[in-house]
């Protein structure tokens, strides 16, 4: 999902969320913190010598016309992404942690965690710090870090 090339059709208009749920080092970007080279209203302040994690990330919402506009990032309160091993990574916004919880999200996350797993492939959660395997009925913590642009993505 993340690291296609997005449809031209999708941009991130006013929506910065990646800039703040990932860890990007090359930018001394932490996990939950606002990415300091973001100016909220302009956008980033480095665009043009931005690091690779960040030219080379799209968020599901992008990649995927058939999410609409209530999917976008910075709307639901997550980003969708495929860093390995997840097939999808649903990366909470820490100010909204249990925004995937409403609908028409959790449905539709629980239905593509079922066909994930009926497909031998993992659906994570990550809340900040805290990584879960993603399953129809449940979350399953687990002790490892989520990845996402820059960490393994």
């Amino acid at each position: 999902m993340g690291e296609r090339q997005a449809s031209n059709a999708r941009t991130c208009g006013p929506c910065h969320m990646c800039c703040r749920v990932f860890f990007i080092p090359e930018a001394q970007k932490d996990n939950i913190d606002w990415c300091t080279n973001l100016d909220r209203t302009h956008g980033c302040r480095i665009y043009e010598t931005r690091p690779n994690a960040c030219r080379e990330f799209y968020c599901g919402w992008r990649n995927d016309e058939n999410l609409g506009e209530e999917w976008r990032p910075d709307i639901a309160g997550f980003v969708l992404s495929d860093p390995d091993p997840w097939a999808i990574l649903v990366t909470c916004d820490p100010d909204n942690p249990d925004g995937w919880r409403r609908e028409p999200y959790q449905s539709n996350i629980r239905l593509w965690a079922r066909t994930a797993s009926s497909q031998g492939l993992f659906m994570g959660l990550r809340e900040g710090e805290s990584v879960s395997l993603l399953l129809e009925d449940r979350e399953v913590p687990l002790n490892e870090a989520g990845n996402g642009p820059g960490n393994g993505a």
